[in-house]
């Protein structure tokens, strides 16, 4: 296993890091195959676990009870509640849901603190100072390490920052983005953004599972489609072929060619694909070990390249008239 630092000031973790999968209620024995899933990504070596996969808190539940005494051992990772259906019957970023949604996570984490805390959703009725300095109290009382946020614009996120710096507050360490081959919008400005402050990236794609169904040409769920919205979705067959032929040359499949390019990407520090079953556990480590060539990173990015916005596309059309009028010149 290949470790990674998590931004400027962040921790040590695990390239590859393991959801707790959600057990399956029809599944009498659910909670020991999570366990055994957990059990294995410890063995290969594995220190971060995303805690976030339930809302209602069972796989944190899940988790301290598969951990027991090497709690200590690693990095755990949970998401603050999110407020539904744009009521206040739920948790959102106030003082007092974010305080009561740490608790219950350390409550079922059977821990006395949260390595890792996302702030998974933006909070339209609570003022982000309020927010903020919540995060900070709860940082300073020694409940949370490191903070992060998940998806947020990135206008949103530099604002942050800035307030965190300007009123001395812990400073958010890393994002969090859904972000694959054919997700690659984050490129346009959030992730410039997280290099320019020094922060770390954890790529958590949506929905969680594997790039490609075994079955047909054309990507059907995972990393590549599902509810992601792809950023060109006229090249998916294109980036679909070009993946498998890659992958007959590593003697791999086209799901760990995909990761593999995610870990080639320099702002990744870690990605969380969910472990639903030992297959897919020994298929996304395998794809730790794989080594993308120069030219196939090129094809994949070539292939996979979203489609330019403003002021992207207008950019190069701006400099056209001075490069042609230098151009002339040379001539004459």
């Amino acid at each position: 296993m290949h470790y990674a630092r998590l931004g400027l000031g962040g921790p040590t973790l695990s390239r590859l890091a393991c959801a707790v999968p959600r057990p399956d209620p029809a599944c009498p024995d659910a909670a020991q195959q999570t366990a055994r899933s957990i059990a294995q990504a410890l063995d290969a070596g594995i220190n971060l676990f995303d805690a976030a996969s339930c809302m209602d808190g069972m796989a944190e539940s899940l988790l301290a009870k598969a951990l027991g005494k090497r709690r200590a051992e690693v990095l755990v990772s949970s998401r603050l509640g999110a407020r539904r259906n744009g009521t206040h019957s739920h948790p959102g970023l106030s003082r007092s849901d974010i305080a009561w949604s740490i608790e219950q996570s350390l409550k079922r984490l059977g821990s006395d603190w949260l390595d890792l805390c996302v702030v998974p959703h933006e909070d339209p009725y609570t003022p982000l100072e309020e927010t903020l300095q919540t995060l900070d109290d709860m940082v300073r009382a020694g409940k949370v390490r490191y903070l992060g946020f998940a998806n947020w614009p990135a206008w949103k996120a530099a604002r942050a920052l800035e307030l965190q710096q300007r009123h001395g507050w812990a400073p958010f360490c890393f994002g969090e983005l859904h972000y694959a081959l054919n997700t690659r919008s984050p490129e346009r400005e959030t992730i410039p953004m997280l290099q320019s402050y020094g922060l770390g990236l954890i790529v958590k794609p949506q929905p969680a599972g594997m790039p490609f169904s075994n079955a047909g040409a054309v990507p059907t769920q995972g990393y590549l489609t599902g509810t992601t919205v792809p950023d060109n979705p006229r090249s998916n067959h294109r980036l679909a072929e070009l993946l498998r032929n890659i992958a007959d040359g590593h003697q791999a499949s086209a799901n760990q060619i995909a990761l593999a390019w995610l870990l080639a990407r320099d702002p990744v520090s870690s990605i969380v694909p969910a472990f639903n079953n030992a297959m897919q556990h020994a298929e996304a480590l395998h794809a730790t070990t794989l080594q993308l060539s120069a030219t196939e990173l090129l094809l994949l990015d070539a292939a996979s390249a979203p489609t330019p916005l403003l002021p992207d596309w207008f950019a190069p059309q701006e400099q056209m008239p001075a490069a042609q009028g230098e151009l002339e010149r040379s001539c004459a």
